[in-house]
């Protein structure tokens, strides 16, 4: 399901832009989400759009990127985020499958037009950490156990001549000639 996420809202609903933020602190609330975002998505990344506002962004900064599969737009172009974002509401090819977070209530009422799901700072953030806490015990994927399997496999079959060797075998505690039985005869099996 794709995404469309007022950036600066969030980074509010998170408490990261309270007060004066500094020189560069801005940037660092930025990455801060956007390496949040990157990293609960992970492969589905490229579903996810992030809309910041740019009222005067430095010179050469481009107005969209990527940042580790997140596609992030900034408003160079706009009066301000929210007209970006409306835009790409506008022009959505398919809004009912489109997500929109934000809290500005002229954005969610441009979502609910196009029967976009709309969803709140606070219930996104609650989402994305039931998400991340699902992915932290969701167990190794079928995938990675094929995987497994297959490098155990790759493994068994370098090594196979190995079973075969008299000095290996005597070398294993339990087998018939190794020198640990050997010392236990007369006394308890193993």
């Amino acid at each position: 399901m794709p995404y469309i996420i007022d950036g600066y809202n969030v980074l509010h609903a998170l408490g990261l832009l309270r007060g004066r933020t500094g020189p560069h602190g801005l940037e660092k609330a930025r990455l801060h989400l956007l390496g949040m975002l990157s990293g609960v998505y992970g492969d589905a990344a490229t579903t996810v759009t992030v809309v910041f506002d740019a009222h005067h962004p430095r010179p050469g900064v481009e107005d969209q990127t990527d940042y580790h599969g997140l596609h992030v737009r900034y408003a160079a172009h706009h009066p301000a985020a929210d007209d970006l974002i409306e835009e790409l509401i506008r022009h959505d090819a398919a809004p009912r499958q489109l997500t929109v977070v934000s809290d500005d209530h002229r954005l969610r009422d441009a979502a609910r037009r196009r029967h976009c799901r709309v969803v709140g700072c606070l219930d996104y953030l609650d989402e994305l950490d039931r998400q991340r806490r699902k992915h932290r015990s969701t167990p190794k994927s079928e995938e990675g156990e094929r995987r497994s399997a297959g490098d155990a496999q790759r493994w068994l079959e370098e090594f196979a001549d190995l079973g075969e060797s008299h000095e290996l075998r005597a070398m294993e505690p339990f087998a018939e000639d190794s020198p640990l039985r050997q010392q236990k005869k007369g006394g308890r099996r193993v």
